[in-house]
């Protein structure tokens, strides 16, 4: 029978706050979405498959702000309701504890920020704003980079135009070193890449001879041609093109090639960790402001002025996510290290929480 009484509140507080973040959710989305649309519907192109698409991407974009805020927010909203109908108090009543009550919020704030982080391995949610910029700016979904030049081991690499989507460069050459000496260059009128390696066509090779080696014969420059030929292994485009955007923005799992190639050349990968922190630990702000905010709250509204708590955790969430979120972008834009900027505020942040659970549970 306990039990039964158990999974009945259970569900009812389940219920309430999914109910809450389903309409806060949509109605940030709407708000931010249409907002942008207001903003820059001039600038979009006529077709109307890249204006739905332009929509989609920024609603997806957007997410990253409206999750966490949707988060606490409906728990403020959930929390308000079942203490002014006194149907908190009857839970406290019957002899179910804070932590028992806490449980569904909890969880269910837990479970949707994982899901968003899931969302962070996949390559179009992660490209949304990028995707949206090339639509409004370039009237296309793709984006094609120029100039390229990047370093893989003791050798250099040029790309004269990258296109990351289709993945493929044009103008490819590779410049083949000792470690203090050019050995051999290697021309490509285009690359593709495949697999986990650029794969190179119409080649062609140029043998540096050594300069130490006294026979004339022996010294002239060696001209090869080939049809094919594998180089740059690991350098996915979607890396290539990212390590050279002030704000690199990679799927988790590239994030943890991109590091694992940055320090094979010696490389600084604050940015790129910044990157992984911003969609791994960052969105665990949701859950831990729910977890402290969630003891504040009175068993009762007698005696306790809710509408002044409601503008307190409205304000104090805002001035927290403010604060926390600042501090990311300056650590993503490297002016901060990764550490400071998104670990240390978010443990702060949960040993906040923890204090809070301690002192009112």
């Amino acid at each position: 029978m306990k039990l039964n009484h158990l999974l009945l509140y259970q569900r009812f507080l389940s219920r309430l706050y999914v109910r809450k973040i389903l309409v806060l959710f949509v109605a940030f989305e709407l708000f931010f979405v249409g907002f942008d649309l207001l903003k820059n519907l001039q600038k979009l192109p006529d077709s109307a498959n890249l204006q739905i698409l332009y929509t989609v991407n920024k609603f997806l974009e957007f997410i990253n702000f409206t999750i966490p805020l949707t988060l606490i927010f409906a728990l403020l909203m959930a929390m308000t309701q079942i203490i002014k109908s006194n149907e908190l108090v009857t839970l406290y009543a019957l002899g179910v504890s804070r932590e028992e009550v806490s449980k569904p919020f909890i969880y269910i704030a837990t479970g949707i920020t994982l899901f968003y982080i899931l969302l962070n391995t996949l390559p179009y949610f992660t490209q949304t704003h990028q995707t949206a910029y090339n639509i409004r700016k370039r009237g296309t979904v793709s984006s094609i980079s120029s100039s390229i030049f990047i370093k893989s081991g003791k050798d250099y690499a040029y790309i004269e135009s990258l296109s990351p989507h289709e993945k493929t460069g044009t103008g490819m050459k590779i410049f083949k070193t000792d470690g203090t000496r050019l050995k051999q260059i290697i021309e490509a009128k285009r690359g593709k890449f495949i697999d986990d390696h650029w794969e190179l066509e119409e080649i062609t090779l140029y043998g540096i001879p050594d300069t130490n080696i006294t026979d004339p014969a022996d010294r002239r420059l060696r001209i090869k041609h080939y049809q094919s030929k594998g180089v740059l292994y690991g350098f996915t485009p979607r890396i290539i093109d990212t390590l050279f955007q002030s704000s690199p923005k990679l799927t988790i799992q590239d994030s943890f090639s991109a590091m694992h190639l940055l320090k094979d050349q010696g490389l600084k990968t604050d940015k790129i960790r910044a990157n992984l922190y911003m969609m791994t630990i960052f969105p665990l702000f949701a859950p831990i402001v729910v977890f402290g905010l969630f003891f504040l709250f009175p068993a009762q509204h007698r005696g306790a002025n809710l509408s002044l708590l409601t503008t307190f955790v409205i304000f104090g969430t805002l001035v927290l996510w403010g604060i926390t979120f600042t501090l990311s972008k300056i650590a993503s834009n490297g002016a901060l290290s990764p550490e400071a900027g998104i670990l240390l505020p978010i443990f702060l942040l949960a040993l906040g929480s923890y204090y809070i659970y301690r002192k009112y549970r």
